[in-house]
């Protein structure tokens, strides 16, 4: 029951930690690429606080392109080694 425990807490904290990094590379691409027109907040927790239900939820925008950037990252790097 234990090692059950830990485990829930590692993955509970690994998706905290992944999700985070995710969301705060793609608000800085998004800043960076909009040359600032677009802020989201650089936290998520932030962001969290003052959610409110919306038809277009910009948590998953800043999500999702930071994983493009890290996936193009990944497939860039394997392809020019």
């Amino acid at each position: 029951m234990f090692v059950f425990a830990m485990e829930l807490a590692f993955w509970v904290v690994w998706d905290l930690v992944l999700s985070f990094v995710l969301y705060f590379t793609g608000a800085v691409v998004i800043r960076i690429f909009t040359f600032g027109k677009t802020c989201y907040p650089l936290a998520p927790s932030s962001f969290f606080q003052r959610r409110k239900i919306q038809k277009r939820d910009p948590f998953n925008s800043a999500f999702i392109v930071g994983f493009l950037f890290y996936a193009l990252l990944f497939a860039a790097a394997i392809w020019f080694a």
